[in-house]
């Protein structure tokens, strides 16, 4: 069982890394970024999100989420209904 060898490290002394690929198309990233910005995919654009935590009694962040469930919608969706509806009144 103690037949184990030990690693001959002095093999690797031949080992050479790969050379890098060279990129099939070797654009300039920035030239990229400009074609991708006039090309009209709006799945590619970078959405403008961000984050809001609410502190509020519990019982109002359940009817909250209850109405938005109800309704189907994603709360940053619901809360811009409930605002706008409130902008015209």
């Amino acid at each position: 069982m103690t037949d184990r060898k030990s690693l001959d490290f002095g093999e690797l002394d031949d080992f050479e890394p790969r050379p890098k690929a060279q990129p099939t198309n070797p654009r300039v990233p920035m030239e990229m970024k400009a074609v991708d910005r006039v090309a009209g995919f709006p799945s590619r654009e970078a959405l403008q999100e961000g984050q809001l935590n609410i502190k509020a009694p519990i019982d109002v962040l359940d009817r909250f989420k209850a109405m938005a469930k109800a309704e189907r919608y994603k709360y940053g969706d619901f809360l811009e209904i409930l605002m706008n509806s409130y902008e015209r009144r």
